[in-house]
C-alpha cells in the first residue's frame, strides 16, 4: 500500500509541476504576442525605402533602370533576416520588392498610401510586426512620414522626383530610436525634366 501511496504522490507532484509549467508558458506568449503591437516594448529594424524608377503614369511599371535598382536592393537585403515586407498597392512598390521577396519567398503586406505613417502603423499593429525586420516600400511624398511616425527625424516632406538610391535604416530599441541613411545600388539617373527646362 506504501509503495501506492508513492506513486500516487509522485504522480500528482508531476502533474503540478506540468500545469505550473503550461501557465508559465502561456503567460509568456500572451505577453509576447502583446509586445508585437507594442514599439515601445520589443527591439525593431525597418528598412525604408522609395521605390525604384518608373515609367510614367498613375499606376506605372519600373523601367529596366529600376528593375536593375530591384536587384541591387534583394542583393543589398538577402542577408539581413527580411521577415516581412509592406508595399503599397501600386505596382512600382512591389515590383521594388519583387527580386527579393520571390528569392526568400517572404510575406507581403499591402498598405494604404498618406502623408503621415498612419495607415502603416495601424498595419504593423494589427499583423502583429513589432519586433521583426521588415523592408517597406513606398513614394517620395509618403516615406518622410513613415520615417517620422516611425519615430525616426526627418527634415523635408518628400524625397526629389531624381533621388533613388537612397535606403534608410530606423532601429527602435525598446523605444530608443536610431536611423542610418544609406546610398545603394546604381547612381541616379540624371534629372531629365529639370534638364529639359534648363535647356528651354
Amino acid at each position: 500500500m506504501e509503495d501506492i501511496k508513492f506513486t500516487n504522490d509522485h504522480k500528482l507532484k508531476w502533474k503540478h509541476l506540468f500545469f505550473s509549467c503550461l501557465t508559465a508558458f502561456l503567460f509568456l506568449f500572451i505577453v509576447s504576442c502583446k509586445n508585437h503591437t507594442d514599439p515601445e516594448k520589443t527591439y525593431s529594424k525597418f528598412f525604408v525605402v522609395k521605390h525604384a524608377e518608373r515609367y510614367p503614369g498613375f499606376n506605372g511599371h519600373l523601367t529596366w533602370y529600376g528593375r536593375e535598382r530591384a536587384g541591387d536592393l534583394m542583393r543589398l537585403l538577402k542577408d539581413s533576416g527580411i521577415q516581412k515586407i509592406y508595399v503599397t498597392p501600386y505596382s512600382r512598390t512591389l515590383e521594388t520588392a519583387d527580386s527579393l521577396r520571390l528569392l526568400q519567398t517572404t510575406d507581403t503586406v499591402v498598405y494604404l498610401t498618406d502623408s503621415t505613417g498612419q495607415n502603416l502603423s495601424v498595419c504593423l499593429e494589427q499583423h502583429r510586426d513589432y519586433g521583426k525586420t521588415i523592408l517597406i516600400v513606398g513614394h517620395g511624398n509618403t516615406v518622410p512620414g513613415i520615417l517620422r511616425r516611425l519615430g525616426a527625424s526627418y527634415q523635408g516632406d518628400e524625397i526629389p522626383d531624381s533621388i533613388f538610391n537612397e535606403i534608410f535604416e530606423v532601429i527602435n530599441n525598446h523605444g530608443k530610436v536610431s536611423m542610418g541613411t544609406f546610398r545603394y545600388g546604381k547612381p541616379n539617373l540624371p534629372d531629365t525634366f529639370k534638364m529639359k527646362n534648363l535647356n528651354m
